[in-house]
């Protein structure tokens, strides 16, 4: 088995190196929350710092962690930094052949994505999301659990959709940076920034 590290200790650390564990040799978890390096007994080696100095970069590094613009911003880092990045995509998965996948992206079992479907860099896809054709996740997304994105939608970059949301076929435009809450279900485009919560969504107020 290959080596490797997994950026962010918390809950959804917990899980993916639950599943990773099947395929790699977990060396241990970078955090730099110095609480969770003390008190949740995982084998947490270091911070950050740490990880870029001392770890070879032949070892994979996975950062499952759910805050997009954090996990966006390390990963460009460990790339830069010349770590091995792979993607992972659970064996349990329903993803056709024509669907076009970038770098970084982690799926989890369950997962339907029907044919000429897109999914850039750094999206990450929990468990029981489906994605209906020729829909574009851009970079750095994140699709909560039991999500449904429905045909030729687009997802901008960074967008955050909440557990059980729904984009309903006929959206053209989810935009950057936008937060879907859960349960959510879209009918119309949603603007840059957006929080939208709701059956319609309506937008109730912008990130900053």
């Amino acid at each position: 088995m290959e080596n490797c590290i997994i950026v962010g200790a918390g809950t959804y650390g917990e899980v993916y190196a639950e599943y990773l564990k099947e395929e790699y040799n977990i060396l241990g978890f970078i955090d730099d929350n110095p609480n969770i390096v003390k008190n949740k007994g995982l084998n947490v080696l270091g911070d950050f710092n740490f990880l870029l100095n001392n770890i070879e970069r032949s070892t994979n590094v996975f950062i499952p962690i759910g805050n997009n613009e954090v996990r966006y911003n390390l990963l460009n880092k460990v790339i830069k930094a010349g770590f091995k990045t792979p993607s992972f995509i659970h064996r349990n998965t329903n993803i056709h052949a024509s669907v076009e996948i970038g770098k970084c992206v982690y799926i989890l079992s369950g997962v339907n994505i029907m044919p000429l479907t897109k999914l850039k860099d750094f999206v990450l896809i929990s468990m029981g999301v489906n994605i209906a054709h020729h829909a574009v996740i851009d970079e750095g997304c994140f699709i909560s659990q039991g999500s449904n994105i429905g045909a030729s939608v687009y997802m901008e970059k960074k967008v955050f959709c909440g557990i059980a949301s729904t984009i309903m076929t006929g959206v053209k435009n989810v935009g950057e940076n936008s937060l879907i809450g859960a349960g959510a279900v879209i009918i119309r485009d949603v603007p840059d920034n957006a929080v939208v919560v709701g059956n319609p969504g309506k937008v109730i107020k912008y990130n900053k």
